[in-house]
């Protein structure tokens, strides 16, 4: 059997710290599942393209296989 999960996440790239010119951080929800066995089967980003934002999605969709 096949279970899947979809997580979204948006980031506002704008918010990026100025000295360093990135911004390092984890996703926790993505990760709790990782830790129960999923993996990523697909990654999706998508960017604005509205004017003045600067924003990108990420979705990734999980998938764990399980004998039951």
């Amino acid at each position: 059997m096949t279970h899947q999960k979809i997580i979204s996440v948006n980031i506002n790239t704008a918010d990026v710290e100025k000295d360093l010119g990135y911004k390092e951080f984890e996703f926790g929800l993505l990760n709790d599942y990782l830790d129960e066995g999923y993996t990523v089967k697909e990654k999706i980003s998508t960017v604005s393209n509205a004017a003045g934002l600067f924003c990108i999605n990420l979705t990734f969709i999980l998938e764990k296989h399980t004998n039951k």
